[in-house]
C-alpha cells in the first residue's frame, strides 16, 4: 500500500503509460533528458502534496504520460500521493483532467486510490474516485482484498458502509465472502457482518484461516473489561446490540445442525465457552446456555466447568451466571478436575497480576479473600478440607501462593498510613499554634469587602478548631493502621474502612485549615489593600487542590473497597432460562 509519508524517489519513465513499444523503437534517454525528468516529476509530487493543481496541470498538460510516473519508492503516481496527503480539491481537479482508466491506475502494491482512501477512512475522496470509475471497488489491493475489506480491516464503519453497497457480491468467490465474513466480525464491524450473513446464512458455521468460527470470535471478545478500574469495576458491560443480533443470528443456524456437529463446531480448536469464560463473555455465554441448556455440563481437556474456570481467571460476571441455574449448581459444583482440585482449591491458587481485579497489592488481597469466602460458602462442606492429588487442602493453597501478596499489602497499607500521619501531624500542629495567637489583634479594620471583623474571627476560631480535630482524629486512625496485626480477616474490611476514614479527615483537616488561613489573611490586612488578601487566598487552595488531585485514585478506590465490595457476588442480570435483556 501506498505510505503515509511519501518518499520522493522518482523512477522517471520516457513511455506514456498507454503506448507500448519495443525498446530498439525508443530513443535512448540522455543524462540530459533524465535529470530534466527527475525535476519535473519531482515537482510535480511536491504539487500532488501541497495540494497545488496549478503547478501539477502545467506538467501533465505538456506530457500527459506523467500520470503514470512512478514517483515514490512504492511506485505511487501522482493520484495516489493526492489522496495519501488528502487533497480533497486537488484530487477533484485531477480526476476531471484523468480517463476513467486512469483514475484506477496501480502502485507497486496492486492499490488503487480507492484502496488508499479505504484504509485511511476518507470518505469526501472515495465518494469521488467512486463516481470517476465505479468499477474500482472491485479492484483487489494488498493481499487480494478489495476496497471494502481494507476499510473493514482498518475499522471505517462509515467507510466500510459506503463501500458494501457499492460491492458487487456476486463477482466474489466464497472464499472471499468468507475472509470479508470474519475481518468485519474481527472488527467489530457487526452491521456488516449482519448483512454478509444475511446474504449467505450458511457462513455461520464456516471456519476462518486459523479454523475458528464465528462464535469463537465473538465468544474471545473481553466485553466485561472496564475501561476505567473505579467506575466500571461492578459495571458489567454488554455487548452492542447489533452484536448481540449477530449472536443470535449465527447460535439459530449452529443449533440446525445435528449434537455432533455442533459438539464438533464449538470445541475445535477450542471451546467456546471456556474462551468465554476466560475473557469475561458474560452476555455470550447466557446467549447460548439459553437455548442449549445441556452445555452447562461440559468441561475443558481438564475436567473443568466453565464456572472453575471462571474462578481460575477471575471473572465475577461469568461465576455470577451460578446463582442462575437453578439445582443444576448443585451438582457442577461438586466437580473436580484432573488433578482433584475442587472450586475452592482453583479459588485459592493466585491467577496472573492482570486478573486480580486490583491496581494496588491491599486491595487484590482484599479481593483474593472475598473470591475464597464466597466459594466457600458454596461449595460442599466436605470440599472445604478436602485435598487434591498434591495432598493440599485449599487454605494450605491460598496461604502459600498469597505469601507474598499479603506482605506487599502490608507495606503499602503502611507506607501510606505513614506518609499521611506525618501530614495530619503537622497540620494539628500549626493549627494548635495559631490557636493560641489572634490574628489582626492590632489592627484596626472594621470590615472587609464581605464580613465585618467579628465575623471573619469567628470562621477563624471555628475553622482553625475543626481543622485540630480532624486532623486528631487522621493521627488516631491512621496510627492504628501502624499498630494493627494485619491478619487476613482484616484486610476485607476493617484496614481499608480506617485507611479511607483516615484519608478523609485528613483532607477535612487540610480544608479547614486553608479556611482559617484565609479567615486570618483578612482580619490582618488593611482593606485598602484588598488585592493582597484575595491574590494570598487563592494562593491557599494550591493544597487542598494538590492533595485531592494526588490522592483522589487511592481515597476512590478505598471508598468502592469499602462499600461496593458487598455487591461483587450476586446473581447475573443474565437469565438462563428466561433470556432478558
Amino acid at each position: 500500500m501506498s505510505t503515509a509519508q511519501v518518499d520522493i524517489v522518482v523512477e522517471p519513465s520516457l513511455k506514456s503509460p498507454h503506448h507500448h513499444f519495443p525498446d530498439d523503437q525508443v530513443e535512448r534517454p540522455t543524462f540530459k533528458m533524465h535529470r530534466k525528468r527527475r525535476e519535473e516529476c519531482r515537482a510535480l509530487c511536491l504539487g500532488a502534496i501541497q495540494g497545488n493543481w496549478e503547478t501539477a496541470k502545467s506538467f501533465l498538460s505538456k506530457d500527459r504520460g506523467m500520470l503514470g510516473a512512478k514517483l515514490t519508492k512504492g511506485a505511487d503516481t501522482v493520484i495516489h500521493i493526492a489522496v495519501t496527503a488528502k487533497c480533497i480539491t486537488f484530487v477533484k481537479e485531477l480526476l476531471d483532467f484523468m480517463t476513467v482508466e486512469e483514475a484506477a491506475i496501480l502502485n507497486r502494491y496492486q492499490d488503487t486510490a480507492l484502496c488508499i482512501a479505504a484504509v485511511a477512512g476518507m470518505m469526501e475522496i472515495a465518494e469521488l474516485l467512486v463516481a470517476k470509475n465505479n468499477e474500482m471497488p472491485m479492484i483487489r489491493g494488498t493481499g487480494g482484498l478489495i476496497p471494502l475489506g481494507m476499510a473493514a480491516e482498518h475499522g471505517h464503519q462509515e467507510m466500510a458502509q459506503y463501500l458494501y453497497y457499492k460491492t458487487d457480491f456476486s463477482r466474489l468467490n466464497r472464499s472471499e465472502w468468507i475472509r470479508l465474513f470474519f475481518i468485519s466480525l474481527s472488527n467489530d464491524l457487526y452491521d456488516i457482518a449482519s448483512k454478509i450473513l444475511d446474504q449467505d446464512r450458511t457462513i455461520a458455521c464456516e471456519r476462518d484461516e486459523h479454523q475458528k468460527t464465528a462464535l469463537h470470535v465473538l465468544a474471545q471478545k473481553a466485553t466485561d473489561i472496564p475501561s476505567s478500574y473505579f467506575q466500571g469495576f461492578y459495571k458489567q458491560a454488554s455487548m452492542p446490540r447489533a452484536a448481540h443480533e449477530l449472536l443470535e443470528s449465527i447460535w439459530e443456524q449452529v443449533l440446525q445442525r445435528s449434537d455432533d456437529e455442533i459438539s464438533e463446531l464449538i470445541k475445535k480448536p477450542s471451546g467456546v465457552l471456556f474462551d468465554a469464560a476466560v475473557s469475561g463473555n458474560a452476555e455470550f455465554l447466557a446467549v447460548l446456555l439459553c437455548k442449549y441448556p445441556d452445555l452447562l455440563w461440559e468441561v475443558d481437556e481438564n475436567g473443568r466447568s466453565v464456572f472453575h474456570v471462571a474462578i481460575m481467571y477471575r471473572q465475577e460476571h461469568i461465576f455470577n451466571l451460578i446463582y442462575n441455574i437453578g439445582t443444576m449448581k448443585d451438582y457442577i459444583e461438586g466437580n473436580t478436575d484432573k488433578d482433584g482440585n475442587n472450586m475452592l482449591h482453583l479459588v485459592g491458587m493466585l491467577p496472573d497480576v492482570g486478573r486480580l481485579g486490583a491496581p494496588r497489592a491491599n486491595l487484590q488481597m482484599q479481593r483474593e479473600l472475598l473470591w475464597y469466602k464466597e466459594v466457600e460458602k458454596l461449595v460442599r462442606p466436605s470440599h472445604r478440607h478436602m485435598k487434591n492429588s498434591a495432598g493440599k487442602t485449599p487454605k494450605q493453597i491460598f496461604n502459600d501462593t498469597h505469601k507474598h501478596l499479603l506482605k506487599v499489602g502490608k507495606e503499602t497499607m503502611k507506607e501510606t498510613s505513614d506518609s499521611c500521619m506525618i501530614v495530619a501531624t503537622l497540620i494539628s500542629t500549626m493549627v494548635f499554634a495559631a490557636a493560641l495567637t489572634v490574628p489582626g489583634a492590632s489592627s484596626n479594620i472594621t470590615n472587609t469587602p464581605f464580613f465585618s471583623k467579628d465575623q471573619w474571627f469567628t470562621i477563624f476560631i471555628v475553622s482553625n478548631a475543626v481543622s485540630l480535630f480532624t486532623s486528631a482524629a487522621s493521627i488516631v486512625l491512621l496510627l492504628s493502621l501502624l499498630t494493627s496485626s494485619y491478619a487476613e480477616s482484616e484486610f476485607v474490611t476493617s484496614l481499608h474502612a480506617r485507611l479511607m476514614f483516615g484519608l478523609t479527615t485528613l483532607f477535612f483537616g487540610i480544608t479547614t485549615m486553608v479556611l482559617a488561613f484565609i479567615a486570618a489573611i483578612f482580619l490582618i490586612f488593611d482593606y485598602k489593600l484588598v488585592w493582597v488578601p484575595y491574590l494570598l487566598a487563592s494562593l491557599a487552595s494550591a493544597p487542598v487542590i494538590l492533595f485531592l488531585g494526588l490522592h483522589f485514585n487511592l481515597w476512590a478506590d478505598l471508598i468502592r473497597s469499602y462499600y461496593w465490595s458487598k455487591f461483587l457476588f450476586q446473581p447475573s442480570k443474565y437469565k438462563i432460562f428466561e433470556l432478558e435483556f
